[in-house]
């Protein structure tokens, strides 16, 4: 994960927020997130919403309510919840052919975030392809 920390860093990404499901890989990434990126503490949010058993209207509706003037968030969470995310922001179906692998990352681009249909993906990467980059 440090590898694919450093090749998101190369890429030219910028965090200014991480949210992330409460169990332990997610808080592990985060981590590692969190140092690569030099965010402090305050920077960090876990919430159920991103875990296994999390409601992504509720996750959606939450950062609305609390960090809707944040630029750059990046959700740290579980298969498939992750997957079916994304694809409800895409296409507003959970069903597209999407896999996120384990420290997969993919960029979206949201004017008005919105449970639906509301972003265009503008990258997906494999954790071999983002270590990569760091090399």
């Amino acid at each position: 994960m440090q590898k694919i920390a450093r090749g998101l860093k190369e890429l030219g990404a910028e965090i200014d927020l991480i949210i992330s499901s409460p169990y332990a890989r997610a808080v592990g990434t985060t981590k590692i997130l969190r140092k690569a990126f030099d965010l402090k503490e305050e920077d960090i949010l876990e919430t159920e919403h991103l875990s296994p058993v999390g409601y992504s209207d509720k996750l959606i509706d939450l950062i609305n309510e609390k960090y809707a003037g944040v630029k750059n968030i990046a959700l740290v969470g579980h298969e498939p919840s992750l997957s079916n995310l994304v694809s409800i922001l895409v296409t507003g179906d959970p069903n597209l052919a999407l896999t996120l692998k384990k420290g997969g990352i993919c960029r979206l681009a949201v004017d008005t975030l919105q449970y639906g249909r509301c972003a265009t993906l503008e990258w997906l990467l494999s954790p071999s392809q983002l270590a990569e980059f760091s090399a």
